[in-house]
């Protein structure tokens, strides 16, 4: 055997026992060892990359690599109740035993994931009540506090309208605009909120934050 031939099975061998034993891997480690076997078993490498080409062997080594990874990403997301995330590992996993190029692979993973981010970014601006708890507390506070009479000149009693001015001026020409940017018909969906991926996000009981979210609508003006 040439020394070359010998190197190259040395890197198809290590190649396969990356994945060897890992459960994360079982397609990469069946594909890495086809093309062990598919070297290990030519005389030359001519040989070998016949084998190769006419067992496709390099591109189903590509669609075994992806397989691997959106499985896992599958079952992370599913555990995590992610369900829009879930979406690109799902429609990935549908079609990628149809495959039948690298760059069929490569253009429809980018294609999917392409497609997906914009629907997990919509599901970000769900939240957007997040990150207006502290504003949302601080207009309940001068809302609600009970001041002295000979203090009450000191305070802006302005200041609580003020702030939910801002907030559906932002709103309305900002947030909105920036979101029909991906979907022009998109709304503030308020059942969104109560989903696990949201929810978790949202560190006070459910009593609270059915207050916040009927302060948030005022705030914002929806």
């Amino acid at each position: 055997m040439e020394k070359r031939h010998q190197e190259y099975m040395e890197y198809y061998q290590a190649r396969f026992k990356k994945y060897e034993d890992n459960p994360l891997y079982p397609y990469s480690y069946q594909s890495e060892k086809a093309l062990y076997d598919a070297i290990a078993t030519s005389d030359k490498l001519d040989e070998f990359g016949r084998k190769v080409e006419e067992g496709n062997l390099a591109v189903e080594n590509a669609i075994a690599l992806v397989k691997d990874q959106e499985t896992a990403r599958k079952k992370l997301y599913q555990e995590l109740k992610e369900e829009i995330r879930l979406h690109a590992p799902l429609r990935i996993l549908d079609i990628i035993d149809t495959v039948k190029t690298d760059i069929e692979l490569t253009n429809t993973v980018s294609e999917i994931e392409g497609e997906v981010s914009i629907e997990i970014s919509l599901d970000l601006f769900t939240d957007q009540i997040y990150h207006d708890m502290m504003t949302l507390e601080e207009i309940e506070i001068f809302q609600s506090a009970e001041v002295p009479d000979e203090w009450k000149k000191e305070i802006n009693q302005d200041y609580p309208q003020e702030l939910i001015n801002m907030g559906r001026e932002d709103w309305t020409e900002s947030v909105i605009p920036n979101a029909h940017k991906w979907d022009p018909h998109w709304q503030y969906n308020f059942d969104l909120i109560w989903e696990e991926r949201h929810r978790r996000l949202i560190p006070i009981p459910d009593e609270v934050l059915k207050r916040r979210v009927e302060q948030f609508k005022t705030y914002r003006g929806i």
